[in-house]
């Protein structure tokens, strides 16, 4: 009898746990709502454009960013309290160029900077509408 009741627990927990799995990732979807989709981005003065795609892949926030030296995936990325960080290593002429990037959210709009070796721009963007 005891192993029966112990084999109801166990079938009950396995499907309590399934049942939360897609609430996992209905979770972190909403909680990276704001930063989901695809961005516009610019230096201040128009001079450098990128996109910036944030999406989830297996419940885990990813982006893929896409300047004039081509696409890169995004790493150490990170969105907290509407602030957004990440690096990207860019070909640059046959050497790897890392750049910074901060920005915060605001609705459809970010605004922030990036850094490299040679110095600090700020940044302007707005999402795609879809």
């Amino acid at each position: 009898m005891h192993a029966q009741n112990l084999h109801t627990k166990l079938i009950a927990l396995l499907a309590i746990a399934s049942l939360m799995a897609p609430l996992s990732v209905f979770a972190q979807a909403q909680k990276y709502e704001a930063l989901l989709g695809i961005w516009d981005v610019e230096t201040e003065n128009g001079q450098y454009t990128f996109v910036f795609n944030f999406s989830l892949k297996e419940g885990k926030l990813a982006g893929l960013f896409t300047g004039q030296a081509g696409e890169t995936e995004m790493e150490d990325l990170t969105f907290e309290d509407n602030k957004v960080v990440f690096l990207v290593n860019i070909d640059a002429g046959g050497q790897e160029m890392p750049i910074d990037f901060e920005a915060t959210i605001a609705g459809d709009n970010l605004e922030g900077m990036l850094a490299l070796e040679f110095g600090e721009a700020t940044i302007v963007g707005e999402k795609r509408k879809e």
